[in-house]
């Protein structure tokens, strides 16, 4: 049985005691047909997938759902990767992955929300923070529209909307993205053009 320890999130998963067989796993999703698998490992509790045909959307869901995944307790992660004859699999890392799903992801994520979202705004406390650091008039900050999704298991990608005076006292509206890493550090911000 797995419990999470963090004080805002009481949740309890109910492990089946069932753990695949890495070897068979390996040589089954190798043979899959609908895409063009290049390699398969098993790393870290992660089935890592190599494929040249990945489909930006749905891709990692479909190898769980097919292959059970999701049902085995030695696995915790699905992780896409696009194929790279130059580079072996197993030299990537889960944050390489094109895309990911699995247990690990929607822990970091209940994790980073509980620590990161204010809830009284909606608003991402450090890229606030960070944001408000920047201005001439910090307390004109008023969230818009925060949304949010992982990246990978050590990253947020979070998309903030948000208006501010500017130092002639004008309203402004900017809209930018940026990720967040799981101690609360802005990794980068980029300015969305509408």
């Amino acid at each position: 049985m797995y419990v999470d320890k963090h004080p805002n999130i009481k949740k309890v998963l109910l492990l089946s005691g069932k753990n695949a067989n890495t070897d068979s796993l390996v040589k089954k999703i190798m043979a899959d047909s609908l895409y063009n698998v290049k390699d398969v490992a098993y790393k870290d509790s992660a089935v890592m997938i190599s494929i040249t045909n990945p489909d930006k959307t749905g891709t990692e869901t479909y190898f769980d759902k097919k292959y059970k995944l999701n049902l085995f307790d030695n696995i915790n992660m699905v992780c896409v990767y696009l194929y790279d004859s130059t580079k072996p699999l197993l030299r990537f890392s889960i944050g390489d992955a094109l895309m990911a799903k699995g247990k690990r992801l929607g822990r970091f994520q209940d994790n980073w929300v509980a620590q990161f979202m204010d809830t009284t705004d909606g608003s991402c406390i450090p890229l606030k923070k960070y944001l408000r650091s920047s201005m001439k008039n910090p307390a004109s900050f008023k969230n818009e529209l925060t949304t949010y999704q992982p990246e990978n298991i050590y990253k947020m990608r979070v998309i903030c909307k948000y208006t501010y005076r500017d130092s002639l006292w004008q309203k402004s509206v900017d809209n930018i993205t940026a990720l967040v890493d799981t101690g609360g550090h802005v990794l980068s911000v980029e300015k969305n053009t509408e």
